[in-house]
């Protein structure tokens, strides 16, 4: 991408990150206080959705890289996990804090990471997996500018590193998008004003 300004000042997490970026990802998707905003899935797995273990894995691994934006205070808000697959660049534990849901916030992490994938590895593609049964989340990428791909993933049943499913019938639905070559003003000053937002707000 083109543009100077990274969309959320990102940057690598480390071991020393691992406790504080599992908590972000388990209070956005599976704890009670996911039920605030909209990414929550603890209706439908319980458990945990990454651990600090997990975190601490795929830091240390070739490439790969757990992408996180800090507040004021250096806790994490916004996180997102990124492997290199080919020409590719594969996005899970992507997560915004509940509390900064529905404001740009996921959108910017989504950008930081394009941006990563394509400067640092070349990617033209991200692509991710969404739990069926979260129309909801499908319809949010599809107006980020994925599209389904077809594929279809069985959950992980039995594996507790992954939670307690809920129902018999989850699966993993694949989904891509291009790497856009280069974003405009417009979408930078967007990103500006949600991290100066989030960062502010996340003090609080």
């Amino acid at each position: 991408m083109s543009s100077s300004t990274p969309p959320l000042p990102v940057r690598p997490a480390t071991v020393a990150d691992a406790e504080a970026l599992a908590a972000l990802v388990h209070s956005a998707y599976r704890s009670e206080e996911s039920r605030s905003g909209w990414t929550t899935e603890a209706d439908l797995v319980g458990g945990q959705r990454a651990d600090a273990a997990m975190v601490r894995h795929v830091v240390g691994l070739a490439d790969n890289v757990v992408l996180a934006a800090f507040s004021e205070d250096g806790e994490p808000f916004a996180c997102c996990h990124l492997e290199r697959r080919e020409t590719s660049a594969y996005l899970g534990m992507f997560a915004v804090r509940p509390g900064l849901q529905g404001r740009g916030v996921g959108r910017a992490m989504l950008g930081a990471a394009e941006r990563y994938a394509a400067r640092t590895w070349g990617a033209t593609t991200l692509e991710i997996t969404v739990l069926n049964h979260r129309p909801e989340l499908m319809a949010w990428y599809e107006r980020c500018g994925f599209t389904a791909t077809g594929e279809r993933h069985e959950f992980p049943y039995g594996d507790q590193r992954f939670g307690e499913p809920r129902r018999p019938d989850l699966a993993l639905l694949g989904m891509t998008r291009p790497v856009a070559p280069g974003g405009g003003p417009a979408e930078r000053d967007a990103a500006g004003a949600a991290t100066r937002d989030a960062a502010g707000a996340a003090t609080r």
